[in-house]
């Protein structure tokens, strides 16, 4: 008896109507159709193309011509920077060279969907992202009436939204979408009140976070007052080419009998800046070792990923960055030396290997999550000093410079648990560390609720959607 296909793979299959074959693009890569069996919408909905309701603006690569002063240009934030708490930029761009600059500019409440690479990433422009330049890898989706931002961007975060987009990508090498995959997407209309409600909870969550930036900018600023440091930038620095047309920086000689370093970064000047004005201004301070235990967790060993009801989060270097973790699930029982992955409150991750000096404080955020090896992790003492200020110093100039300048590695940089005990971590008065502390906790509070508005919104959404 022959046998059939299907007795040597696992296939994965599923039903759709004909209709959606003949009413859509003649598409024959199943994806594109998943979202007809998936999910059950309510009968009773009308629909909208988006392009009904807002305007979907891209455009292709351009001309980019980068500089070093913010003066004369504006970041260019990418596709996947745009999705970070506090973007990081790919560089400045200029503004008098970089033709139409304008255009590259994005403006509140404008919607940003990737559409290069990783497909279907949303966020909302807010003062973060705000008069910044973002990539051509991002398209623009911006609501005709501003009462429907919160039903658009909660749509096309849902698990239904997520399934049409992802499936219109096309590419052989890269996959895409384009303004027009966008613009033919129904969205579902539901009641005023709903559309009404779910605007002001992701309008809401995204003015939390602006005010979580701004507790934890104030704390930042409130450490350098409280320790008497003043603000320092490379402009401060003695440089060889004065012209700065070659980045080559001055040092001194006795540096070199340390550790018998010949990496020019070793030697930062900004870092010698931070330890210098630590030790002049400073009442009081410690290294790092002092204070805390650094202590690297985990091995590198082959992950398990398995769904969320047979795992625990897994956090990443890049995770720990972004406004929601798009995090994997390792599992409880194939996972050896479990319990020495999973991360406790007040602990601050710092990332050690590929992307350096990423730092975040664990606060009602990822307590009891698995993570990474990549990820070093530092336990204050309670007692010698405020959890809440060791971060905001860590993440401030003045720490991550010092972490930075241990990098080593011949491809991918590292730093090691040893190496940024070193750090030289001022240390004001009890009731200065709890001020900053307390603001660092209260950012923390805001992001979370942010996170708990936009669940609260998903929920709202999808009764809406299968409501009979």
């Amino acid at each position: 008896m022959s046998k059939l296909i299907t007795d040597y793979f696992k296939l994965e299959s599923f039903q759709s109507s004909s209709l959606s074959l003949f009413e859509g693009d003649f598409r024959l890569n199943a994806e594109y159709y998943t979202h007809d069996n998936n999910f059950s919408l309510s009968k009773h909905l009308t629909t909208k193309k988006l392009s009904a309701i807002a305007t979907v603006v891209g455009f292709g690569p351009f001309k980019r011509y980068y500089i070093d002063n913010i003066k004369y240009g504006v970041p260019l934030i990418s596709s996947s920077e745009m999705m970070e708490l506090n973007p990081s930029c790919e560089g400045i761009i200029s503004t008098e060279l970089t033709r139409d600059f304008k255009k590259y500019l994005v403006k509140l409440n404008t919607i940003l969907v990737s559409c290069s690479g990783t497909i279907g990433k949303i966020t909302l422009v807010d003062s973060r992202l705000n008069n910044k330049a973002v990539s051509q890898h991002a398209l623009r989706i911006i609501p005709h009436n501003k009462t429907y931002i919160g039903l658009v961007y909660s749509f096309l975060n849902s698990d239904y939204g997520q399934s049409i987009i992802t499936g219109k990508k096309s590419g052989a090498v890269i996959d895409e979408i384009y303004e027009g995959d966008l613009n033919i997407i129904d969205i579902p209309i539901i009641s005023d009140a709903a559309i009404k409600k779910l605007n002001k909870l992701i309008l809401d969550a995204y003015s939390k976070r602006d005010t979580a930036n701004e507790y934890l900018e104030k704390a930042q600023n409130l450490v350098l007052k409280n320790n008497n440091l003043p603000k320092f930038s490379k402009a401060e620095l003695e440089t060889i080419d004065p012209n700065c047309e070659v980045e080559i920086k001055k040092t001194n000689l006795s540096e070199f009998t340390k550790d018998f370093r010949l990496d020019a970064h070793f030697y930062n000047p900004l870092a010698e800046i931070a330890v210098s004005n630590i030790h002049s201004f400073s009442k009081r301070y410690e290294s790092l070792f002092d204070i805390a235990d650094c202590s690297f967790k985990g091995s590198r060993s082959t992950r398990n990923y398995v769904d969320s009801e047979n795992g625990v989060p897994f956090l990443s270097g890049k995770n720990i960055i972004q406004i929601r973790p798009d995090f994997k699930y390792i599992s409880t029982t194939e996972t050896n030396n479990l319990s020495d992955m999973i991360v406790k409150k007040n602990q601050i991750l710092i990332s050690r290997s590929g992307t350096l000096g990423r730092t975040v404080f664990v606060w009602n955020n990822y307590e009891n999550f698995a993570a990474s090896e990549h990820l070093i992790r530092v336990v204050p003492n309670s007692e010698l000093v405020d959890e809440g200020y060791l971060y905001a110093f860590l993440s401030s100039d003045y720490g991550y410079h010092q972490l930075l300048r241990y990098k080593h590695g011949s491809v991918i940089d590292e730093i090691t648990e040893d190496q940024i005990s070193q750090s030289v971590i001022p240390i004001p008065s009890d009731k200065q560390q709890k001020q900053i502390g307390d603001l660092v906790r209260q950012a923390y509070d805001l992001r979370a609720e942010a996170i708990r508005l936009e669940d609260q919104a998903q929920t709202l959404l999808t009764q809406a959607l299968t409501k009979e």
